[in-house]
């Protein structure tokens, strides 16, 4: 009898283990009911990057960032209430905010190619694919076909990888086709009409940009509208390419970028925090 009781102890116990192992600490998917947007987050932000069928709005290959305000996922919860509630993910109505505009930039931390003196973007990714998912650690891909760089297009592969626990997300770029001239490419973060506070740190290839979360107008108004504030507060922006030849300001994109041959791995590292995220016991991060 007292084998059994304690075979079954063993088994709850297990049975608790693996029920608190599978809470999930990172999520990402395919949006097809959005444009097809590829989402994902960790504990500390979300992101997503944009799908061909947004094409006629003239999207980029940058990064789109959201803010959160706790460990929470939010990601399905703010897509539902977007487009099934009509409740637009740019008002903060309990702590989840999309106020970061990318357009046809680099957004926070996408991809730059500098070539011929000018900085390149691309446009909405061709193909998507999940390399692996767990509840600690999302793996995906996106597969670009038309990367301008100069008078040449290129291909681009941008394999990232998010982890429970840390703050960044980490970037693997291959680029393909030919290219002669002198190739940069590395990290980049637009830099918004208020140009708040901004550091570079080329022995690490470190950018940082920091502005007011409601930089954008647009969402400044739809938050005042709704709760009679404009106070958000901030958001800091970071990348980092080790080996960064160049750090800092290149048509009005914050970048660290170095030396690049097509075919190579470019890997570099980029990610977000917000001033209003809180712990566990509620203190600022």
């Amino acid at each position: 009898m007292r084998k059994y009781l304690y075979v079954v102890a063993a088994l709850l116990c297990l049975a608790s283990c693996r029920n608190e192992a599978v809470q999930p600490k990172v999520y990402g998917r395919y949006v097809p009911e959005r444009k097809d947007d590829f989402a994902w987050e960790n504990e500390y932000a979300a992101f997503r990057m944009y799908g061909a069928a947004l094409k006629p709005e003239n999207p980029s290959n940058g990064v789109d960032l959201w803010l959160k305000n706790s460990p929470a996922l939010v990601i399905d919860t703010m897509y539902s209430r977007e487009l099934n509630d009509h409740r637009p993910y740019h008002i903060n109505y309990d702590g989840n905010l999309d106020c970061y505009k990318v357009g046809h930039t680099a957004g926070a931390g996408g991809l730059v190619v500098i070539a011929d003196g000018k900085t390149y973007v691309g446009g909405p990714y061709d193909r998507w694919e999940i390399v692996e998912q767990t509840p600690e650690r999302f793996v995906f891909r996106l597969e670009y076909d038309s990367l301008p760089a100069g008078d040449r297009i290129l291909k681009e592969s941008i394999t990232i990888t998010a982890e429970a626990g840390s703050m960044f997300n980490k970037a693997e770029v291959v680029l393909s086709g030919a290219y002669d001239g002198e190739l940069l490419a590395g990290g980049g973060i637009y830099m918004h009409d208020t140009i708040d506070v901004y550091e570079t740190d080329e022995a690490s290839g470190r950018v940082v940009y920091e502005e007011d979360a409601l930089s954008d107008k647009q969402a400044a108004q739809m938050n005042y509208d709704y709760n009679g504030s404009t106070s958000q507060g901030r958001i800091r922006v970071t990348v980092m390419t080790p080996g960064a030849t160049f750090t800092g300001i290149q048509d009005g994109n914050l970048v660290a970028v170095k030396p690049y041959t097509p075919g190579d791995t470019l890997t570099y590292w980029f990610g977000a925090c917000w001033s209003e995220w809180r712990n566990g016991d509620d203190t600022a991060y």
